[in-house]
């Protein structure tokens, strides 16, 4: 039963929105995003652009060394995995720093060996039942426009919405079973539109 409460609110959100990608993981259909992508075409594509250029700079610098996930929304980039020292943690934000479309760089990666696949797994599990948390409690699901991003059981939110949102989804995240910790980074509004 409440699978299908949680498949008919992530059907019903794409109706709220215009760009909800689906996605099924596990049986259960879930978004690439909570709420709505606010940017407008040419911004997402730069920020997808960005995104891939940075992963690949790190990728040849690093090659199997590393894992490190890139995730960007308006120019803010975000670095999450593991990276082999502290000089390639601050490579790695040069690296990010180093494309004009970057506004800020938050480096959360750590210094240690690839997390495992089993790990990345849980990661992506933990994601799906936050989305799910948010979709099904949020009140106004229109004004929710964030990223959701699993790294080592820390729930990173990226994006933009009022800082009243920001906090209830930051709340309902923290109360999912197995998150460890939320790094809130969202912004009140788009930069630069």
């Amino acid at each position: 039963m409440k699978r299908a409460v949680v498949i008919s609110a992530l059907l019903l959100s794409m109706g709220l929105s215009a760009c909800v990608p689906l996605v099924v993981v596990g049986g259960v259909a879930v978004g690439a995003w909570i709420g709505s992508d606010p940017r407008k075409t040419m911004l997402i594509k730069s920020d997808t652009d960005l995104a891939a250029n940075i992963s690949a700079k790190i990728i040849d610098q690093w090659k199997e060394l590393a894992h490190v996930n890139v995730d960007t929304f308006n120019g803010a980039v975000l670095l999450t995995g593991e990276l082999p020292s502290a000089e390639a943690q601050q490579k790695a934000t040069e690296i990010a720093k180093s494309f004009p479309q970057t506004r800020k760089v938050h480096n959360e990666t750590v210094v240690g060996p690839k997390s495992s696949a089993i790990d990345r797994m849980n990661d992506s599990q933990l994601t799906t039942r936050v989305k799910s948390a948010v979709l099904l409690e949020v009140k106004d699901g229109a004004s929710v426009h964030v990223q959701v991003v699993t790294e080592r059981g820390v729930v990173y939110l990226l994006g933009v919405a009022s800082p009243e949102i920001g906090n209830q989804i930051a709340n309902i995240a923290a109360s999912v079973s197995g998150v460890k910790q939320v790094v809130k980074l969202i912004e009140p509004t788009l930069v630069g539109q």
